[in-house]
């Protein structure tokens, strides 16, 4: 049984993901999707794993475009029937729904799984600032599509004194927005106008402000890399802002640094492996936030391609390790 990884062109990921499979004298190999596409009736004995497009456009617009593209991929292998020994780790379907952050939420809350709540979508500037009147506390707006926190806006608005405080990856420079690898604080509705009306073109959801749990002054949220059974590791990302990212300069704790009761972790695990299964994955990367002052666990986003930590690919890289002899021990199996 052989091991793929795809994507557009090798990363950093693909890469340790290989070298993984090389460490255990495993059959691993990378290929393009233009590669898998043209390979694909012919294979046999195989799990193909797929991973997202690498790029490096900071255009925000150009890059929900790509975007586009990827899932019109996806939707293109969803439809190829596979030979019966082909498998892909996390299927297509799957891959796309975790991609939609508003049906991520409505699967995962009609399966009595808690999410962070949305607002009804606003589809202008006008219905955002109406919708932020009337919810009264801060909100995010996030592109409905994607990851890595690219066009995320973290809002705060006061109608009474119109009084505006943003932060964000988006900077708009010489008539371009671009995605950057760092926050910005905006305080005038000029600034935060096009920026907002450029997520909600490329479709937004509104997320309710739920306060996070702190470490030491910081805020924090969870990446919990698990499986439908496992979980894998567990990051605490840390924070000043609401924005938690570990791209964008921000620490990364150890899940053993929090004094969380066993109870709590137990109710995180459950949920997170409850989440990849509803969701139809295999494995993916459960971003948590902790509610501060409850110790509530609310699932942010899924993402079935969320399963590299930097921390530990340059250190052990024991996530890919284990997922790979995962699964040689199930699909070898399956094929007796």
């Amino acid at each position: 049984m052989q091991v793929i990884v795809v994507s557009n062109s090798p990363s950093k990921r693909t890469e340790y993901f290989v070298e993984a499979g090389r460490n255990l004298q495993a059959e691993v190999c990378f290929l393009t999707y233009e590669e898998l596409f043209n390979c694909l009736p012919s294979l046999r004995q195989a799990v193909v794993k797929l991973e997202p497009w690498v790029s490096s456009e900071t255009d925000f617009l150009r890059y929900a475009l790509l975007s586009e593209e990827y899932k019109e991929t996806l939707q293109r292998l969803d439809k190829i029937i596979l030979p019966g020994d082909v498998y892909f780790l996390n299927p297509p379907h799957a891959l796309l729904q975790a991609l939609d952050k508003k049906e991520t939420k409505q699967i995962l809350s009609a399966n009595d799984l808690s999410v962070t709540p949305m607002l009804d979508t606003p589809r202008s500037f006008e219905e955002l600032v109406q919708a932020l009147s009337d919810y009264g506390r801060g909100c995010f707006l996030k592109p409905r599509y994607g990851s890595g926190a690219g066009g995320i806006m973290a809002i705060r608005y006061q109608p009474r004194q119109k009084k505006w405080v943003v932060y964000t990856t988006l900077q708009k420079v010489d008539g371009i927005i671009h995605n950057t690898k760092r926050i910005h604080r905006l305080t005038k509705e000029q600034d935060i106008l096009p920026l907002a009306e450029a997520v909600m073109h490329t479709g937004a959801i509104l997320e309710e402000w739920i306060p996070k749990e702190q470490l030491q002054g910081e805020n924090y949220d969870l990446r919990v890399v698990c499986g439908e059974e496992e979980i894998d590791y567990v990051v605490v990302r840390c924070s000043k802002g609401s924005i938690t990212n570990l791209h964008l300069n921000n620490n990364a704790r150890l899940w053993s640094e929090l004094s969380l009761s066993e109870d709590v972790r137990q109710r995180i695990y459950l949920l997170c492996r409850k989440a990849v299964r509803t969701l139809g994955l295999q494995y993916a990367g459960v971003d948590v936030l902790i509610e501060r002052g409850t110790d509530t666990p609310y699932i942010i986003e899924v993402n079935g391609q969320g399963d590299h930590i930097y921390q530990d690919m340059y250190a052990h890289n024991s996530i890919y390790t284990r997922q790979i002899r995962t699964i040689k021990k199930k699909y070898d199996h399956a094929d007796r």
